[in-house]
């Protein structure tokens, strides 16, 4: 298992990067964004790696940031998406956009991607909508708002865990207070609940939601 390559960058292309470590040349499959990350060839450089391992063989494959890297590997656990599928969602454009699309479940914005139809799109949200969610309202400092007598409060205490993440989505996304994305949450809760028999996905909440800040 490789975790990163350093040395020599040979050559690079929009897809592939060649790097000379220790004298042995290493060719690595690339997002766009690493391509155009990467200095000029002759320079030194450092790649994190992931090596795909299959019957038919091997392929290694180099990220400029972790953030690309991990967003990789998420990818490759949506049923029917590979490495190839995953490489070309990273390269539709930035990293932090096309995640953004996931969590609000924006089809358009995915199937406007080479390679990803709507039946690849829909899995995509479906299966790494909710942990991207997880993922933004973890990497979120909790945000303190005032309640009576001028005290501090977090989160409104009570909240199942999906109107709490969809709060901390939407305090984050739109740079809102609490109590704001916490109102914007319950009416579209009380919306989609009205027309529909099961409960509302956090990201279709979040997505709704977003409109009833402003």
């Amino acid at each position: 298992m490789y975790n990163h390559i350093a040395g020599i960058l040979e050559l690079k292309t929009a897809a592939e990067a060649v790097i000379d470590a220790n004298g042995v040349g290493y060719i690595l499959r690339i997002p766009m964004s690493t391509s155009t990350a990467l200095p000029h060839p002759g320079s030194r450089v450092k790649l994190l790696a992931y090596l795909h391992v299959t019957q038919d063989g091997q392929t290694l494959f180099g990220f400029h940031t972790d953030v690309e890297r991990e967003f990789f590997l998420q990818l490759m656990t949506v049923s029917g998406v590979g490495p190839k599928l995953a490489l070309a969602v990273l390269s539709g454009g930035r990293v932090a956009d096309i995640q953004q699309a996931i969590r609000l479940g924006d089809y358009a914005a995915l199937k406007r991607i080479k390679g990803v139809g709507e039946g690849t799109a829909k899995k995509i949200v479906l299966e790494l909508g909710k942990i991207l969610i997880h993922q933004t309202a973890a990497e979120m400092p909790l945000k303190a708002s005032v309640g009576k007598g001028g005290v501090k409060t977090g989160i409104e205490p009570g909240l199942d865990q999906d109107t709490e993440l969809a709060v901390k989505a939407v305090m984050q996304l739109q740079e809102v207070p609490q109590d704001i994305a916490l109102h914007a949450v319950q009416r579209a809760y009380a919306e989609m609940s009205a027309t529909q028999a099961t409960r509302p996905a956090v990201q279709d909440i979040v997505q709704r939601a977003m409109r009833f800040t402003g």
